[in-house]
C-alpha cells in the first residue's frame, strides 16, 4: 500500500512521506483526535502474512510502547488497516546523527554529550528487557532541541531480566525473526550478531561503541569497501581509532570481539565515560596506515592558521563554556530586599543553567563569595573551576527593577562586557531571560531553538505572588524547621495570589519533602499528600519545568519508592535542564539505595562539578560508597563535607554513620556526640542511641530514648528512630514492629534498609523480606 497526502489510514490523516527503510515507508500524518502531528511506519506486507506475525508483532509494539524515556521515540499504538499493518510513533524534527556525522567529526564534548543521553536510553530499554539489535546513526535523531532521540525499535527483542554481571541473556519467547536470522546493518553489528547467535545487551553496547568511535574520531573502525570485507573486519580486526587516548581504552572494551569481555552493563559505560578527560587531546591513532604524511602536514597548517586567526582577530570567541553567577550586591538601600537581590541572583543562575552547551555553577557554591570582600577573580575561578563570572547589583526602586551585570574572564581577571537592564516588576522574568540571553551571544554560546524560544516568552508575573515565591527561595535555602516554616507559608501565599505560577508549587512541594524529613514541624504523614499535589500541580503548569520534575522525581524517591518512576522523571529534569545539581545529587542517592553504585558515584561526581562547595553532596554521595563498602572513601567524603562547613550538623553525623557503617561502632559516638550538639534534627539522636546500644552501653542508649521523647514533635518518638534504638538494643522483633510503623507512617528513611548495614540482622527475617518487597526492592 502506497498512501499519498490527504489520505487516511484508520483516523489518520497522511500529511507526506519522511523516509523508506528496510523495516517500511514512514509517513508524517495528524492524529485528528488529539490534532497532532505524529509519524506512521507502514510495515511490509510479508510481516502481517499470518497470525502469528502479527502477534509477534503486536507483542514487539507493546514491548517498544512501554519505552517511556526522554531520548527514545514513543510508539503510542499498533493498528490495522485494509490488511496492512502500521506503528503509531512520536513525530521528531530534527536530523538524524548520520546527517550530523556526514558534516564531519563531532567535537569530544558534544560526543560524550550525546553519548550520554544515547547511553540513558538503553539502559531504560535494557532495564525493561529490550534489545535494539539495529543500533545505528541513521536511528538517532537530533532534535531541535539538540537532544537525542532513538528511533526504530522495529527490530527490537524482548529479553528475560538482564544479568548482574556477564552472564548471558536468556531470550523470553520467538520474536519478529527466527533464530539464526542476521538482522540489523553490517557497519554496526556486533560479532555475535554477524555470527547470528543469540544476542544480550552487550552487543547494543558493540554498536554504540562503534557509533561513540565514529562521532569523536570521525572516522568508522570497522567499515572497509564492501559488506563482505566490512563484516570480516568486525569478526578479525582491532579497531580503528582516531579519539583522545583518555575514551580509546573505554571504546576498546566496549568493541571487544568477545562479549564477556565487554563491560556488564551500559551503565558501567555511561560511569566511565562520565570520567572522561575532556581535555586529553593525545589522540590514539590505530588507522593501520591510512593516516599519511601530507594529511598531517595539511592538518598542522590548519591549526596553526586558526591559532593565529584566534589571537590576532579581535572578535575571536573568549572559549567561555563554563560559569558561575556571584552574589549581586543590593544596591536599593534598604536591607530588606536582600531576599530579592538573592532571588535575582537564583534566578538568573536557573536560566542560564537552562542552556545546554554551558556548565554553570549552582548557587550554593557561588554564595559562599558574597559580600565586598571577595577573593581575586582568578582565586575564585580555580575555587569554583570556571572560565568565567558574573557579577553585579540589583535596585528595586517601587515599580520597576534595574540590574547593573558584569561578565568578567575569571581567569585572566579581565572585564567582557558590562550592560544594564531595567523592566517593570510584572516583567521581571523577562529581565532575567534578556540577560542570559545577552551573556549567551557575549560567548558565543548557541541556544537550541527551544532555549532561543523560552527566552523570548517570558510570562507576566504578578509581582505580589513573585515577591512571596523568593521570599519563601530565601527561607528554603536556610533550611532550619523554623524557616522550613516560613518558607512553607510564603509558598502557599505565593500560589494563593497566582495560583497557575508553578515555580511556587515546586518550591511548595521541596519544602513539604524536607519538613516531612526532618519531621521538626510537619510529619511525613502529613507532608506526603502536600508535597506530591503541589509537585503534580507545578508539572501540570509548567510540563518543561525541570524543577517540578526534579520535585516529582524526589516525592517518588522518598515516599513511593517508585524506583523507576522517580528516574524517569529524573531524566525528564535533565533534558529540561542538564545544570541541576540538586537533581544530578538526589538522583545519586536514588541509584545507591538500589545497588547502582558505579552509576550512582558518577552522578555525585556531576553533581559536585555543578556544585563544588556544597557540603550536602559528599554527604549524599557518600552513602553509595559506604553501602558498597569503600568505607575510606566514604569517610574522607564526610570529612570533606565539615571542612566546606563546619557548623553543618549533618558532616558529623555522616562521618559517625560511615564509621557504623563499617563496623566501627565506637569510633562513631563521639561524631554523633558532636552532631546532636549542632542543633541537629531528632533523627541524629536515634543514630547515637543506636551506637550507645550496638557498643553495649545499654544506660547511655536508653537514655538517648528518654531525650527523645522530649525533643521529638508532639512528644511522639517517630516510629523509625525507635526502631534504630531497639536495634542497638539487641530487640530485634520491638526493631521490626516499629520499622513496620515507619512504613505505614511514610517515613522517608525506609530507602536505607536494602544496603544499610544497621539492618544486618533482619534480613534472614520474613517479615523484614516482606518489606523490602512492599518497598520494591526485591
Amino acid at each position: 500500500m502506497h498512501l499519498t497526502m490527504g489520505s487516511r489510514l484508520g483516523r489518520y490523516e497522511i500529511l507526506g512521506p519522511i523516509g523508506k527503510g528496510g523495516m517500511g515507508e514512514i509517513y508524517r500524518a495528524r492524529d485528528p483526535r488529539l490534532n497532532r502531528q505524529v509519524a506512521i511506519k507502514l510495515l511490509p506486507p510479508e510481516m502481517a502474512a499470518d497470525e502469528a506475525s502479527r502477534e509477534r508483532l503486536r507483542h514487539e509494539a507493546m514491548a517498544a510502547a512501554a519505552l517511556d524515556h526522554p531520548y527514545i521515540c514513543k510508539v503510542f499504538e499498533i493498528g490495522e488497516h485494509d490488511g496492512s499493518i502500521f506503528l503509531v510513533m512520536e513525530y521528531i524534527a530534527g536530523v538524524t546523527l548520520h546527517q550530523r556525522m556526514c558534516a564531519g567529526k563531532i567535537p569530544l564534548n558534544d560526543a560524550l554529550r550525546v553519548s550520554g543521553e544515547i547511553s540513558e536510553a538503553l539502559e531504560e530499554a535494557h532495564a525493561r528487557g529490550i534489545l535494539h539489535r539495529d543500533l545505528k546513526p541513521a536511528n538517532i535523531m537530533l532534535t531541535e532541541h539538540g537532544h537525542v532521540k532513538i528511533m526504530d525499535f522495529g527490530l527490537a527483542k524482548r529479553m528475560g531480566s538482564l544479568p548482574a554481571q556477564d552472564q548471558p541473556t536468556v531470550e523470553m519467547r520467538p520474536q519478529l525473526t527466527e533464530p539464526g536470522t542476521i538482522l540489523g546493518t553490517p557497519d554496526y553489528m556486533s560479532p555475535e550478531q554477524v555470527r547470528g547467535l543469540p544476542l544480550d545487551a552487550r552487543s547494543d553496547q558493540f554498536s554504540f561503541g562503534v557509533i561513540l568511535a565514529e562521532m569523536a574520531g570521525g572516522v568508522h573502525p570497522f567499515r572497509k569497501s564492501s559488506t563482505v570485507e566490512t563484516m570480516s573486519s568486525v569478526l578479525r580486526d582491532p579497531p580503528t581509532l582516531g579519539t583522545s587516548k583518555s575514551l580509546a581504552g573505554i571504546l576498546q572494551r566496549m568493541m571487544a570481539k568477545d562479549s564477556a569481555q565487554r563491560y556488564p552493563s551500559i551503565g558501567a559505560v555511561r560511569a566511565e565515560l562520565g570520567r572522561v578527560d575532556v581535555d586529553d587531546q593525545e589522540v590514539v591513532a590505530t588507522a593501520r596506515g591510512r593516516w599519511k604524511w601530507p594529511a598531517i602536514a595539511a592538518a598542522v597548517l590548519v591549526v596553526g592558521l586558526g591559532a593565529y586567526l584566534a589571537m590576532h582577530s579581535g572578535g575571536a570567541p573568549h572559549g567561555i563554556r563554563s560559569i558561575a553567577v556571584l552574589p549581586l550586591d543590593n544596591y536599593s538601600g534598604d536591607p530588606k530586599q536582600e531576599y530579592f537581590v538573592e532571588g535575582m541572583t537564583d534566578e538568573l543562575t536557573a536560566d542560564l543553567a537552562t542552556i545546554s552547551q554551558l556548565r554553570v555553577i549552582s548557587r550554593g557554591s557561588a554564595m559562599q563569595f558574597k559580600g565586598k570582600s571577595r577573593p581575586p577573580m582568578p582565586q575564585i575561578a580555580k575555587a569554583l573551576n570556571v572560565d568565567a563570572v558574573v557579577e553585579g547589583s540589583v535596585v528595586r526602586e517601587g515599580e520597576r527593577v534595574r540590574i547593573n551585570a558584569q561578565l568578567i574572564d575569571a581567569r585572566a581577571d579581565k572585564y567582557l562586557w558590562s550592560k544594564k537592564f531595567e523592566r517593570d516588576s510584572r516583567d521581571v522574568l523577562a529581565l532575567q531571560d534578556e540577560l542570559a540571553s545577552a551573556i549567551a551571544r557575549e560567548i558565543d554560546v548557541q541556544l537550541t531553538p527551544t532555549e532561543q524560544s523560552r527566552f523570548k516568552t517570558a510570562p507576566v508575573v504578578d509581582p505580589q505572588a513573585y515577591d512571596a515565591y523568593l521570599r519563601g527561595r530565601f527561607f528554603f535555602n536556610r533550611p532550619s524547621d523554623e524557616n522550613l516554616k516560613k518558607a512553607i507559608d510564603h509558598f502557599e501565599e505565593a500560589v494563593k495570589l497566582n495560583p497557575a505560577f508553578a515555580p511556587a508549587y515546586s518550591g511548595l512541594s521541596d519544602a513539604y519533602l524536607w519538613a516531612g524529613y526532618n519531621e521538626g514541624v510537619l510529619t511525613a504523614a502529613d507532608a506526603k499528600p502536600k508535597a506530591k499535589a503541589a509537585a503534580e500541580k507545578a508539572i501540570e503548569l509548567d510540563d518543561n519545568s525541570a524543577e517540578a520534575h526534579a520535585s516529582l522525581a524526589t516525592f517518588k524517591l522518598f515516599y513511593e519508592f517508585d524506583w523507576a518512576g522517580c528516574e524517569r522523571e529524573f531524566r525528564r529534569a535533565f533534558s529540561l535542564n542538564p545544570n541541576y545539581a540538586f537533581a544530578h545529587d538526589q538522583f545519586g542517592l536514588a541509584l545507591a539505595f538500589q545497588g547502582r553504585y558505579d552509576e550512582s558515584l558518577s552522578e555525585g561526581k556531576r553533581a559536585a562539578a555543578l556544585d563544588p562547595l556544597s557540603p550536602q553532596i559528599p554527604i549524599d554521595s557518600m552513602i553509595g560508597l559506604a553501602f558498597s563498602g569503600k568505607h575510606r572513601a566514604a569517610l574522607d567524603a564526610a570529612k570533606r563535607a565539615a571542612e566546606l562547613d563546619p557548623t553543618y550538623f549533618f558532616a558529623p553525623w555522616a562521618e559517625g554513620w560511615a564509621d557504623i557503617q563499617a563496623g566501627n561502632i565506637t569510633a562513631s559516638i563521639p561524631v554523633l556526640q558532636k552532631s546532636k550538639s549542632m542543633e541537629a534534627p531528632a533523627f541524629v539522636g536515634a543514630w547515637l542511641g543506636y551506637a550507645y546500644g550496638a557498643s553495649g552501653d545499654l544506660a547511655h542508649a536508653r537514655a538517648e530514648l528518654a531525650d527523645l521523647r522530649r525533643t521529638s514533635l508532639n512528644g511522639r518518638v517517630l516510629p523509625f528512630n525507635l526502631a534504630l534504638v531497639y536495634l542497638g538494643l539487641g530487640e530485634r522483633a520491638r526493631a521490626l514492629d516499629y520499622l513496620e510503623e515507619a512504613y505505614d507512617s511514610s517515613s522517608q528513611w525506609m530507602g536505607w534498609l536494602k544496603n544499610d548495614q544497621v539492618f544486618a540482622t533482619l534480613r534472614s527475617e520474613p517479615r523484614y523480606l516482606a518489606l523490602l518487597r512492599k518497598l520494591r526492592f526485591i
